[in-house]
């Protein structure tokens, strides 16, 4: 059996309209593991939140298609975000369609 370090990445959210009232933090700062991908990132954003979090972003499991997800300023489609994988100190925007602040 061999032995594989866990290595640890910090990225940040960045919180827009009710996500923001609900974190009162522009940026939200994570910590995941490498390889860890946008709606694995998402997640874990959400449990770190809790229900209010969840009740905003999820339907059946997916995101909410009232949301934009964007990588360092990179559109992402819901359907890639389990597909694309973060790297240190990159940002993933949650925006609604109607983004107020």
């Amino acid at each position: 059996m061999t032995f594989r370090e866990v290595c640890y990445m910090k990225i940040s959210i960045q919180c827009f309209g009710q996500l923001r009232t609900i974190t009162k933090k522009r940026y939200v700062e994570i910590e995941v593991e490498e390889k860890t991908s946008i709606l694995k990132a998402i997640e874990q954003f959400k449990n770190e939140y809790g229900k209010s979090v969840e009740r905003l972003l999820y339907n059946d499991g997916k995101i909410r298609e009232f949301y934009f997800i964007q990588l360092d300023n990179s559109n992402i489609e819901n359907n890639e975000l389990d597909e694309i994988f973060v790297n240190n100190d990159q940002i993933i925007s949650i925006i609604p369609f109607v983004a107020g602040g």
